[in-house]
């Protein structure tokens, strides 16, 4: 019976904390289960770092979204929600990579052009023309200028967030696309947003489902700070 490397092993491999040497590298030669097992964690990690990241938002920002939901602001702190690294964890096992490969799978990233500064768009190809589930306005907040859609669309990978904008003002930055929760507490930030065309972005699975509904489009300082800038422009909530 063939033996084959450990999971750990393989992780550590991919994750660049070793190098293959000695049998267990012969063995990776001559063994392709194992080859390609460790060339699938390889391509997990590359796409898991351009997943869609949760932030803790300003109290600014939750100020103005308590007094438009009506929340009361005793009970709508936010708090911070970190996310696992992959990178930052050796003894990772393969089924836990096989399954940030599915959600990675769903959200191919396209790295938009010098000068835009952190975040991508997530853009999404599906054979099937996509079925729109619900569109809403985006309004300018009080003192901005702008106006915008926002269509809530159901693809075979999933569901996807058309954005598209119009009135934008030119200025210094870049616009960002967040998911804000109803529950007062937290946010994700789906990506850059060209103001002079519509993006397309998909949405985790089951984001809308967990009360992540108001999209809220910002100016983002190019300062390499991934927090909500708390500069609001164009707001709209998705239908429960």
């Amino acid at each position: 019976m063939t033996t084959h490397l450990d999971d750990d092993l393989l992780a550590r491999w991919a994750l660049g904390d070793e190098a293959p040497d000695g049998p267990a590298a012969d063995h990776l030669q001559s063994c392709q289960r194992c080859a390609g097992s460790l060339a699938e964690l390889r391509q997990v990690l590359d796409a898991a770092g351009d997943l869609p990241r949760l932030e803790s938002p300003p109290a600014e920002v939750w100020s103005r979204i308590t007094d438009e939901l009506s929340l009361d602001p005793d009970r709508a702190e936010p708090t911070v929600i970190p996310l696992p690294d992959a990178r930052r964890t050796p003894n990772a096992s393969v089924r836990r990579f096989r399954g940030r490969a599915l959600v990675a799978a769903a959200a191919v990233a396209a790295v938009l052009g010098a000068g835009v500064g952190v975040g991508a768009t997530l853009i999404v190809q599906d054979d099937e023309k996509p079925t729109v589930q619900a569109v809403v306005p985006l309004s300018a907040l009080e003192g901005r200028s702008g106006t915008g859609t926002a269509d809530l669309l159901k693809a075979a990978s999933g569901e996807q967030l058309k954005v598209t904008a119009s009135g934008l003002a030119a200025a210094a930055g870049y616009y960002e696309v967040w998911m804000i929760n109803t529950d007062g507490k937290r946010m994700v930030s789906l990506g850059v947003l060209d103001p002079s065309s519509a993006g397309t972005f998909q949405l985790p699975a089951q984001l809308i489902a967990q009360g992540y509904r108001i999209v809220d489009i910002s100016l983002e300082p190019d300062d390499g700070n991934p927090e909500h800038s708390r500069n609001s422009i164009i707001r709209g909530t998705l239908p429960a």
